[in-house]
């Protein structure tokens, strides 16, 4: 992942990071673009009554030393999803229930995963790309978002060049990277996880709904196995059976499939409860919901029978 300084010119934001190629990152548009979605996703918000919501923020820029702090911030904001140990069976809708704003959509760039971004008034903003990107990916790159929400809000500056100081974005970024992973997987599941599946790999990555490679750096952080030698049998065995080499775009099955991980549903249903409420009109929610006004009224049709019986 490549990390660039966050952008300028935008109204209202206190700070958007952005993880992209400087190709995609120098449009002075994608800064409008994400402006756009986090006011229009706030202005939903605001018409049902909602207030925007961030999590708490509290700095740290490197790992050694704070191993234990990072694991303890992860784990109560695991007790905030309503998990503690257990896997999450979907962060997406876990932590759009507690009013993080999230989309999911395709952007057609190589090598960007999401952004986030922050505002005093219009509260924390995740975009996730979905373009040729595994569910599995998906899910890290959201944990990363909220690692950097948390920890380095302070850090955010208006700037549009790259960053300059690459050992502090490393640091940075291995902060936002451990505090996902143990977002995803408790270390006190892990140790029972691990035991009762003898540290097959497929069956981790399967029971904590992860990539192969978060389990792969997992075992090498606690001193199990080194992940270059892993990765280079993996690759070896992986070639040996497919006849293809595995990437980095490549996951492991079994993968996590899209239809068990709806897109938006929270921006969806704000939409909906919107219009019903006559806070937006017809052709407004048209638009957002990318729908005709046939298929609309039709639907809404159907809400109204159902919500009826």
């Amino acid at each position: 992942m490549t990390c660039y300084a966050p952008l300028i010119n935008c109204p209202k934001l206190l700070a958007i990071f952005v993880f992209a190629p400087i190709l995609l990152y120098k449009k002075p548009q994608f800064a409008s673009y994400i402006q756009n979605l986090l006011t229009t996703y706030t202005a939903l918000e605001t018409a049902v009554g909602l207030p925007p919501y961030a999590p708490e923020s509290t700095p740290c820029y490197q790992v050694p030393g704070e191993e234990h702090r990072i694991q303890q911030i992860a784990k109560s904001f695991r007790t905030r999803l309503g998990f503690g140990d257990a896997p999450i069976p979907n962060l997406f809708e876990a932590v759009e229930e507690i009013g993080l704003k999230v989309l999911r959509l395709p952007i057609e760039q190589d090598d960007f995963f999401g952004v986030s971004a922050c505002s005093l008034t219009q509260g924390a903003f995740v975009l996730i790309n979905t373009h040729n990107i595994s569910i599995e990916r998906q899910l890290f790159t959201l944990a990363h978002e909220i690692g950097h929400l948390i920890f380095h809000r302070d850090e955010y500056q208006d700037q549009l060049l790259p960053c300059t100081d690459k050992k502090s974005e490393k640091a940075r970024e291995a902060v936002a990277n451990y505090f996902a992973s143990y977002l995803l997987i408790s270390q006190e599941a892990f140790n029972q996880a691990r035991h009762n599946m003898h540290d097959d790999l497929l069956r981790l990555k399967a029971y904590f709904r992860v990539s192969y490679a978060t389990i792969l750096k997992r075992l090498d952080e606690l001193g199990i196995k080194k992940y270059s030698l892993m990765i280079k049998k993996l690759r070896f065995q992986y070639k040996q059976r497919t006849g293809i080499s595995l990437t980095k775009e490549i996951e492991l099955e079994p993968k996590l499939q899209n239809i068990n991980f709806p897109l938006n549903q929270r921006y969806q249903t704000l939409i909906w409860e919107a219009l019903e409420r006559e806070q937006i009109s017809e052709s407004k929610a048209t638009e957002l919901l990318e729908k005709t006004i046939e298929a609309l009224r039709l639907e809404r049709q159907q809400r109204e029978v159902f919500a009826v019986v």
